[in-house]
Parts: C-alpha cells; sequence; structure tokens
C-alpha cells in the first residue's frame, strides 16, 4: 500500500527545495520497510526533509520529527549516505521527473561530488552515486506492483510541505507499529499451536493408561493357562476367570506362553512408571498455555504506540516467548525479535523424561556432534546407512538405561534407510570417539570403540516416541 508521489514540478515544492542549498547535512537515513529517506539539513535552521520511495510511503514533505523504524547502519544504503554524506554541505537540488536530486560540494580530495537520486512514488528507487564512479542502489531488485494506499499524502499545492512531511512520517510509523503488532500475533500463534499439539500427545499417552489392568490381566491368563495353548498358535482364546468370557489374544507362535506373559506385565509397568512423568509435562504444558493467553488481548487492546508494544514485548520475551533481538539494531528494529533460533535438532523424550537428540539434516548432525554433544554423551547412527545422528545426554560414568537405548536406537533406525525395516542394526558409542574428518561431507563421521545393538522396531514404542516430540 502506498500514497501517490508528490507532483515534485508544483512550484511550493521548487521553492521548497531550492532553500536547501547550501545546507549542511547533519543526518542521512532510511526506514526500509516503507521507502521513507530522511535529511537532517541545517541551513540557519534545522530542517528535517523526507522523500518517501515506496513501497509503503510516498512524496515529500517536511517532517516533524524523525521516523520509528530507523533502519541500521548495516544497512548498505544507510551505511553508505552516513560515509559519504554527513558533513557535506548541498552545492544543488535537481528535479528531473520524478526524481529528487542531491549533489553536494565534492571533498578536497575528489574532484567529482557525491550525488543522491531519489526517485518518488510507491515503485521508486534511491542511487548515491560515488566520486569513484561507484553506485550503490536501493532496492537492489525492482520492486513489485504495489496496492495505493487511502491515506494519501497531500500535494503541497494544496496544503503545505509541512503537513506532506506529518502524513508521511505518521503512515510509515503507523505501517511498523502494525507489522510488529502482527509479527507479535504470529508468534503468539504459533507457540500456542506447537502448546496445544504437546498437550493433544500428552493426554493421549495418559488416555493409555486404562489398558494397564487389561494388559495385566492377560499376563496373568497367559500364566495360568499358558499349558493349554497349543505350539505354534498365533491367536490364543483364554477364558477370564471373572467374567467367564474368553479373550482372544494375538500372540507369537514362537514363543512360550511364560515370556509372553512376561512381555505384557513389563509393558504395564512402562506405562505406570512414565504416568508421573506424563502428568507432569501435561501440567507443564497447560500452564504455558494460560501464560500465552493474556498476551492475545493484550495485543489486541494496544493502542498503534510502539512504546505499549514494546513494552508487551518484553514482557513476552521474559517468559521466553521471544528469542534475543538482532545486535546493533535501533531502538525501533529491536521489535524485529526472532520468535524462536532453530535448533538443528529434534527432541524426543522417554517415559521417564529423559532426552533424545535426533539431528534434522546432514549439516545439522555435525553441529549436533561437534558442538552440542558432550564427549560423555552417547552418540547413535544406524549402521551402514544414511540417516540421522541421535545423541542421549547422560551424566560421566553412567551407563545409558537399556529402555533408554532402545528408545534412541528405535528412533535412529526411523530416521535413517531402515525406516521401512522390522529390524536394523544401530552403531552407538561415547561422542569422545566419534570423529569429524578434515573436508569430509556433511554428516560423515568415523568413529571407534563403536558398540552395535540390533533393534526391533516396535509400532508401540515407535508411536510413543513420535508423540513425544518436543514442539516448543
Amino acid at each position: 500500500m502506498t500514497s501517490p508521489a508528490l507532483p515534485i514540478r508544483d512550484e511550493v515544492l521548487r521553492a521548497a527545495l531550492a532553500y536547501v542549498a547550501g545546507a549542511r547535512i547533519d543526518a542521512a537515513l532510511i526506514v526500509a520497510e516503507t521507502g521513507l529517506v530522511a535529511l537532517s539539513l541545517y541551513q540557519g535552521r534545522k530542517l528535517l526533509l523526507g522523500v518517501g520511495i515506496g513501497p509503503i510511503v510516498s512524496g515529500v514533505g517536511v517532517l516533524p520529527r524523525l521516523p520509528q523504524g530507523r533502519t541500521a547502519t548495516q544497512h548498505p544504503l544507510a551505511a553508505a549516505m552516513h560515509a559519504h554524506l554527513v558533513g557535506k554541505h548541498i552545492r544543488s537540488v535537481n528535479l528531473d521527473d520524478s526524481t529528487v536530486g542531491f549533489t553536494t560540494e565534492p571533498a578536497n580530495d575528489a574532484s567529482f561530488p557525491t550525488r543522491l537520486a531519489l526517485e518518488v512514488g510507491p515503485h521508486g528507487s534511491a542511487q548515491l552515486m560515488l566520486p569513484s564512479g561507484a553506485t550503490i542502489s536501493w532496492p537492489p531488485e525492482p520492486r513489485p506492483t504495489a496496492r495505493p494506499r487511502k491515506d494519501h499524502a497531500p500535494a503541497p499545492s494544496e496544503h503545505s510541505l509541512e503537513s506532506c512531511g506529518v502524513t508521511l512520517v505518521q503512515s510509515s510509523d503507523s505501517y511498523l507499529v502494525e507489522s510488529f503488532r502482527n509479527e507479535l500475533r504470529g508468534v503468539i500463534k504459533k507457540k500456542q499451536k506447537r502448546l496445544e499439539k504437546r498437550a493433544l500427545a500428552v493426554r493421549s499417552d495418559l488416555a493409555r493408561l486404562a489398558d494397564v489392568p487389561r494388559l495385566q490381566k492377560i499376563g496373568s491368563l497367559l500364566l495360568a493357562q499358558g499349558q493349554t495353548i497349543a505350539r505354534g498358535t498365533t491367536t490364543a482364546s483364554l477364558v477370564d476367570w471373572e467374567t467367564g468370557e474368553n479373550v482372544d489374544v494375538d500372540i507369537a507362535p514362537d514363543k512360550p506362553a511364560k515370556e509372553q506373559a512376561a512381555a505384557f506385565f513389563q509393558k504395564a509397568r512402562r506405562l505406570q512408571r512414565g504416568a508421573d512423568v506424563m502428568q507432569k509435562r501435561l501440567d507443564e504444558t497447560l500452564f504455558a498455555i494460560a501464560k500465552i493467553q493474556p498476551f492475545e488481548s493484550a495485543l489486541q487492546n494496544a493502542p498503534a504506540d510502539w512504546d505499549a508494544l514494546q513494552t508487551i514485548a518484553k514482557q513476552m520475551q521474559a517468559i521466553g516467548l521471544l528469542g534475543q533481538t538482532p545486535a546493533g539494531a535501533t531502538k525501533y528494529r529491536n521489535n524485529h525479535v526472532e520468535p524462536d533460533e532453530r535448533k538443528p535438532y529434534h527432541t524426543f523424550r522417554s517415559p521417564k523424561g529423559q532426552t533424545i537428540l535426533v539431528g534434522r539434516s546432514a549439516k545439522d548432525n555435525d553441529q549436533l556432534v561437534t558442538r552440542i554433544a558432550r564427549p560423555h554423551d552417547l552418540w547413535l547412527h544406524a549402521k551402514n546407512m544414511r540417516g540421522a545422528h541421535v545423541v542421549v545426554p547422560q551424566e560421566k560414568n553412567h551407563a545409558c538405561p537399556a529402555d533408554l537405548l532402545v528408545d534412541a536406537a528405535t528412533l535412529a533406525a526411523y530416521f535413517s534407510d531402515a525406516r521401512n525395516e522390522t529390524t536394523c542394526e544401530v552403531t552407538y558409542v561415547e561422542r569422545r570417539y566419534v570423529r569429524k574428518p578434515k573436508k569430509s561431507a556433511p554428516g560423515e563421521v568415523t568413529t571407534q570403540r563403536e558398540k552395535v545393538i540390533l533393534v526391533r522396531i516396535e509400532k508401540d514404542r515407535l508411536s510413543r516416541l513420535l508423540r513425544s516430540k518436543d514442539e516448543m
């Protein structure tokens, strides 16, 4: 959305711009998001001249104050204007079609002056031509077509340049404030969606606790009636002594009833052991959702004011909703926050809440292994296959529990070329014995003292692990 370009052939505008000839440039800045260029001039008195080159604002006027959202000096045009215009005097001002040109007095050691050409309009541009012959342009690429704004900046023939400047700075500020508001809303919606997904997964795990009595009963029935099951049977029909009804149970034909009964008991115990951890995880998730909700209404009711939104942003940052702001940014540029720093791994959890890290890509695998994993952490990878690197954080001189090892190996198998296999060999070793050769391909490592576990991909275990994925 843009305001229309001012008719720069207007005599009022020509007269005003002619006045700035000889003025000293004390500051030169740009609001890159809206296209507002501001020159702070001194010609017996201070004057803040604004030129809108799009895509959001366009026109020429005298600004009542500095605009918000001033782009940091790392911006190529902002840096170049600061280096080559500030401290110089304007020798002449030229009007050519839709372009305003400012030419400075040449430096003592330069035979040619510096020239700033600002093309006014929704698809305008800025060009800074240096004495060396180099030209710095903004934007680097042509802009797409933009829809006109409704809040047009009036032409100087209709109103004063001061009125035009008020419209320019207000339009620029309004756009940035609302963009900031929408950015914060997006962060909240994204975080809320992740938390709600996690809560749903944990509730699903907790619902499986209702299956514990059934698993225990099947184990007891198998122990009591195992001798009646014919060898090679895949479905055992057991009699429930409480109801007198038959209970059909799928069993492995190559395993004795006692061993299969133990498996049912073990599965029931595993669910019971994880109950406290799952409930705690659910409580924490619901508490996090409750902390987020007030910010939705706060953003909805906040005025179109930078300070009000900045206060909300700081509160969001205090509870971990926002990451660190970019270094070296100006006050308003700090609104462009980093809602979540991308991590090179996904986080999964065992029933006891133990962490398992899985690399996201080949390059991420390298970062996980070389920068994040500690020497005593456990490293796993599907043997002789392409796949993710898996790391289990553990304390020094502590062996990895058997269940946790199988969980991590299951994930290593699943996130590899063996995903569709029923079994997979997985290599595991402490991180200290994993090396990244120089100039090797992303994800390529060598190992020493590795061990191998043959893991059977159990659907229930895999489903439980995938549901435990940390979405924060």
